[in-house]
């Protein structure tokens, strides 16, 4: 039986990372819509205020692919209380363009889904 439950567990786990995937990139740049974060503090946040158990793994090519494409800029500063650099990153105005369209569709879907889910569906 421990061996069922903890299958069960493992594709739950499974389901659950394939949606966050899919979120991250509006989570993220919603993080962004105020102004610039480094990464280490992109990470917390996302795992703090969005709920999102993120890798640094996965978030570090996320911002790579975002800014590559535009939607995300990123710049190294050094600050006084800080020995090392950090690279922070920013939304772009392509970004803050795409996160409005993609914040409208997910706002969209889910109250449809919602209500689907709820019986409201028919």
């Amino acid at each position: 039986m421990t061996i069922e439950r903890e299958s069960e567990k493992a594709r739950r786990n499974k389901r659950e990372t394939q949606l966050f995937k899919g979120l991250s990139e509006l989570a993220l740049m919603h993080l962004l819509r105020n102004g610039p974060e480094y990464g280490l503090q992109i990470l917390d946040r996302l795992r703090t205020e969005a709920g999102l158990d993120i890798a640094e793994g996965t978030l570090y090519p996320l911002l790579y692919r975002l800014e590559k494409t535009g939607l995300v800029a990123a710049d190294w500063r050094i600050q006084k209380d800080i020995s090392h650099p950090r690279k922070y990153y920013t939304l772009t105005p392509a970004g803050a363009a795409e996160l409005k369209i993609q914040a409208e569709q997910w706002l969209s879907i889910s109250d449809r889904l919602r209500t689907f889910l709820t019986g409201g569906g028919r």
